[in-house]
């Protein structure tokens, strides 16, 4: 399944929600979903958009209050671009796995603080960043710093 920019900045908003809400019981849910599209071949001719919205809806438990963007479809008239860029999806992938990790352990600081690095990355993406590299390193250096991790590098790799 191939991605638009306007899912990507949907993608923002749920680390975003993340960020603020860490111990939600449904965000297990929520980044299971988004591993399990961001995973899919990007493959075919077929276009489909709010692709993230649509599959957010699924989860049951989710709280329309706070995730209320996710039950309105946007129809985008400009400004459409398609990723196709592996490296985008294979990225983020590792990066909601990551934050799964920390939901299942239950580790909300860590998912708080991890979300908070990684939720400017999908609009690098969208936006097609020229220097990736130097805007995620000051992105995650406070990540970096109290987990003594790389985290560009373990995403990357």
């Amino acid at each position: 399944m191939l991605l638009i920019n306007y899912d990507f900045y949907d993608i923002h908003f749920v680390l975003i929600m993340l960020r603020e809400y860490p111990e939600k019981p449904y965000n297990a849910q929520i980044i299971q979903n988004i591993i399990q599209i961001l995973s899919e071949p990007q493959i075919g001719n077929s276009l489909d958009d709010n692709n993230i919205r649509k599959n957010l809806r699924t989860i049951e438990t989710i709280e329309k209050e706070n995730f209320r963007w996710v039950f309105v479809d946007n129809i985008y008239t400009y400004g459409l671009k398609v990723i196709k860029d592996r490296f985008c999806y294979s990225f983020l992938e590792k990066a909601f796995r990551k934050l799964l990790e920390c939901a299942v352990n239950e580790d909300y600081e860590q998912l708080e603080i991890l979300a908070d690095a990684l939720h400017n990355v999908p609009i690098l993406f969208a936006e097609d960043c020229k220097n990736f590299k130097k805007a995620v390193k000051i992105q995650f250096a406070q990540y970096n710093s109290i987990y003594k991790a790389n985290l560009l590098k373990e995403l990357s790799n």
